[in-house]
């Protein structure tokens, strides 16, 4: 199934509209280049969850294309959902773009089921795109920064680069090799590591820093809880 989104390209000190067909969406999970860092964080997983280590890592999870949102207030059933910061990679035929998401999930289904957990809740991503190719000479040098707005205080919730995070050209070949053609698509990349443990906040917001070219990639949402009690 094509479904379509339109971001904002900024590429070559210009801003223009990007209007993109995607038929796939995918969010990819334990994807830290640090394998000794990763194994313990499933490990940390299994013990304090309960969430089932996977069968093989990377995990890549397929998603419902519907999930995409750039919507600033998401609902959610429950009180133990929290977004990430990750970033995204767009692939449209031979062009890859790059942005910035929110692989937002259910915390509290993730010990009984992760790709439930992955599925029940929209996926935010943000407005705005970089070509990937104006940033793979300094990649690793990108910040991820994440904060949580509890009872109405933010505070920092994760800090990184994407030196923490398995490289795009990695996360493609992992891809094509288990799903096949994947030039219209959608992808979660992983995220870095929290601060200090999982919060549950009302509203979440998040940053990708390039300081090579001084620019900022955003996205804030704020997160309200659905009763799950019948009227």
């Amino acid at each position: 199934m094509n479904s379509q989104i339109t971001f904002t390209l900024h590429a070559d000190g210009k801003s223009a509209q990007l209007p993109i067909t995607y038929d796939q969406l995918f969010a990819i999970g334990y994807a830290g280049r640090n394998i000794e860092k990763t194994m313990e964080h499933i490990r940390e997983l299994e013990e304090q969850l309960g969430v089932p280590a996977p069968k093989k890592i990377p995990t890549i999870f397929q998603m419902s294309n519907m999930l995409l949102t750039q919507d600033p207030d998401i609902h959610f059933v429950g009180n133990d959902t929290c977004g990430e910061v990750e970033y995204i990679i767009i692939t449209q035929g031979d062009e890859i773009y790059i942005g910035i998401g929110s692989d937002h999930t259910d915390r509290k289904l993730e010990s009984s089921s992760v790709p439930k957990a992955k599925q029940v809740c929209p996926k935010p991503i943000g407005r705005d795109v970089w070509k990937y190719s104006d940033l793979k000479d300094h990649w690793d040098t990108i910040q991820l920064n994440s904060y949580q707005t509890v009872d109405g205080k933010e505070t920092p919730y994760q800090k990184g680069t994407l030196a923490d995070i398995l490289p795009v050209e990695h996360l493609l070949r992992e891809l094509r090799e288990r799903i096949g053609d994947v030039s219209h698509s959608v992808i979660f990349s992983g995220t870095v590591p929290v601060l200090n443990g999982f919060v549950y906040g009302e509203n979440f917001r998040c940053e990708m820093v390039d300081g090579t070219l001084n620019r900022t990639l955003t996205l804030s949402y704020d997160i309200h809880v659905i009763s799950e009690e019948e009227r």
